[in-house]
């Protein structure tokens, strides 16, 4: 991880496009190795946090208005090897476990009191419960390191 000094540009701004609309997130490198990165979108200025921020923080370039490698790699050279990195891999790993035992539970789901089909969906259920306590506690724990890179 380059020192704040060492870094050629920060900080950096992408656009990210999202539908029909466009956003901007910037990220910057701050005091004590922390990294400040704000999105323009409404989700983040209502939750703290949003998507774009997390793709950004995992390296997902794919809604990134007129790539630019070298803007990219600035990226990078910002946020890798911080413990924001880290958090954001956490949190898209538990937004994909939430939303996969979701679906499976949206999937199977049906009427009747079967108490195999009642077993099922029980099962179902807690492995949701499951990711959803885990989605909670990544989220906690991503805006506590973002209210932190603000401060």
């Amino acid at each position: 991880m380059l020192t704040r000094s060492e870094l050629p540009e920060n900080p950096v701004a992408l656009q990210v496009a999202d539908g029909g609309d466009r956003h901007v997130v910037t990220a910057e490198r701050v005091r004590g190795g922390q990294v400040r990165i704000g999105c323009t979108c409404r989700t983040s200025a209502a939750e703290g946090w949003c998507g774009h921020q997390v793709q950004l923080l995992c390296l997902r370039y794919d809604a990134v208005v007129e790539r630019d490698g070298e803007a990219e790699f600035h990226f990078e050279d910002i946020v890798m090897g911080t413990p924001l990195a880290d958090l954001a891999d956490e949190v898209d790993l538990a937004l994909a476990e939430y939303d996969a035992a979701h679906k499976g539970l949206e999937a199977k789901r049906s009427a009747g009191f079967d108490p195999d089909r009642l077993r099922r969906l029980a099962a179902l259920a807690t492995d949701l419960a499951q990711a959803a306590s885990h989605l909670d506690g990544a989220l906690a724990r991503f805006k506590k390191r973002l209210a932190a890179g603000r401060a």
